[in-house]
């Protein structure tokens, strides 16, 4: 069942037991106030009556009790019946409209009392009181036939009724339109999803922002498609950069193929220059292959854990030595403290801080001095690499770590890498709970800190 029918469903049937429950007790809030309105009506008459008889000085014969007559005929309403008994029950007196005495049990009273009898289908209310004056001594019995009580009961409760069928039809229309209104702002989401399944992840949910959980809920799944697409266009670029980094090798090696098998048969210098250019690329290949394994392997696991921390400062000084001889014509400074250890794996620290000093040895060809750093930061310590290269643009920082990212996208791939560095050494060092940051300025230079916490 669609949930409209359902939402519509559960809003009538919550309407209709609540009219239920209210009618019913409507219903007997209004026949309990007729009840006790006719036993007040015929409580207050039994007592006008008796005070009548108190009133009498003398003792009331045959032919006064005839006199009062009149007088009491007038408390005798329709369907009702009033009637005098003496002590022995006998009847004195009856007056009645359109009552038969016969429907009314003859009993004498020592209390007041008020019951309720029947008489076939009509219900009959009878007030007994004893009457204890000079005048008279005896029961009077007062009843009437609750027909009209009944009456109005009956139409009262088909007039509920009628009501509560009314009731049902307005409720469930009116359920029905509660729920296409509520409704109606998912039936747009459930639209724009079956266009963003035609025609791609650029298409958004339209809403009002009125603070309610559909528009949350809109909200969120705009966002989510907001993030999805920025992912889907990385995941395109990626595959088109991958895609690039990978052609241009294989066309290499291809086109020295070729070149082999044209010329190069009987040509020793021809030979030793494609073997060179294959086995270079062939080689470049195997890094950027595993590079992207690294990318998609174990850094999108948790870092297992470590067995002992490390001591950070021993691969930073053995960094330092190592560079200072690759790069001889590079002053490299440093400035190390003793600090505490962090838990990271060695083999993966120093991977990246070889990622951070390639790069900075790479834009740094005009201006030759690299400076490292191993500061302990309160909780943190912070392991720096600072260059006076060229620097970065402020517009391409937030980007420095997106895969096959290139600050500058004129340069060779010789000189500017295949852009995987960065990423690399980003993923790592998230991996093990640190954080990387870059401060760089066009033509001063570029710092790039890991920061780790104490082990």
């Amino acid at each position: 069942m669609p949930i409209k029918y359902k939402l519509a469903l559960w809003t009538t049937s919550l309407i209709l037991i609540l009219f239920i429950v209210y009618t019913i007790a409507q219903y007997n809030a209004v026949t309990q106030w007729m009840m006790d309105s006719q036993k007040d009506s015929m409580r207050r008459t039994a007592s006008e009556i008796i005070g009548y008889f108190s009133e009498q000085e003398e003792p009331l014969d045959k032919e006064g009790l005839e006199e009062s007559r009149g007088f009491l005929q007038r408390f005798v309403q329709n369907n009702q019946l009033l009637r005098l008994l003496d002590p022995a029950g006998r009847q004195v007196m009856i007056l009645t409209r359109e009552l038969p005495s016969d429907w009314v049990p003859v009993q004498t009273a020592e209390s007041e009392s008020i019951v309720s009898l029947r008489h076939g289908q009509d219900r009959l209310m009878v007030v007994r009181a004893p009457i204890k004056t000079n005048s008279f001594k005896g029961t009077l019995e007062l009843a009437a036939n609750l027909e009209n009580e009944d009456a109005m009961k009956d139409r009262l409760r088909s007039l509920m009724l009628e009501l509560g069928a009314l009731g049902i039809i307005f409720s469930t229309i009116g359920g029905l339109v509660v729920a296409w209104r509520l409704l109606k702002p998912l039936n747009r989401m459930a639209s724009a999803m079956n266009n963003i399944k035609r025609t791609g992840v650029s298409g958004r949910v339209r809403y009002r922002n009125n603070g309610d959980e559909i528009s949350r809920l809109s909200s969120i799944f705009n966002e989510m498609m907001e993030e999805l697409e920025r992912s889907f266009n990385r995941q395109r670029q990626f595959i088109e950069d991958a895609s690039h980094e990978i052609r241009t090798p294989i066309a290499i090696i291809e086109g020295h193929m070729k070149l082999l098998k044209r010329w190069g048969k009987n040509n020793p210098a021809i030979q030793e220059e494609s073997i060179a250019a294959v086995i270079e690329e062939i080689v470049r290949l195997r890094q950027l292959t595993n590079q992207l394994l690294d990318l998609s392997g174990d850094l999108h696991h948790p870092a297992e854990e470590i067995s002992a921390p490390i001591d950070p400062l021993s691969v930073v000084m053995e960094l330092i030595q190592n560079y200072r001889l690759l790069y001889p014509h590079f002053t490299i400074e440093s400035d190390l403290k003793e600090g505490k250890r962090i838990r990271i794996d060695e083999h993966r620290l120093h991977q990246v801080l070889i990622i951070l000093l390639d790069n900075a040895v790479r834009y740094s060809s005009q201006n030759p001095v690299l400076r490292m750093s191993l500061q302990v930061v309160g909780e943190n310590i912070h392991i720096s690499v600072e260059d006076k290269g060229i620097g970065v643009h402020k517009k391409d920082i937030p980007y420095i770590f997106d895969r096959f990212f290139r600050v500058d996208k004129g340069r060779g791939r010789k000189e500017g890498g295949n852009g995987l560095g960065l990423s690399i050494a980003k993923k790592i060092t998230e991996k093990y709970g640190g954080e990387i940051r870059i401060i760089s300025e066009m033509g001063i230079g570029t710092m790039v800190t890991l920061i780790f916490p104490h082990a």
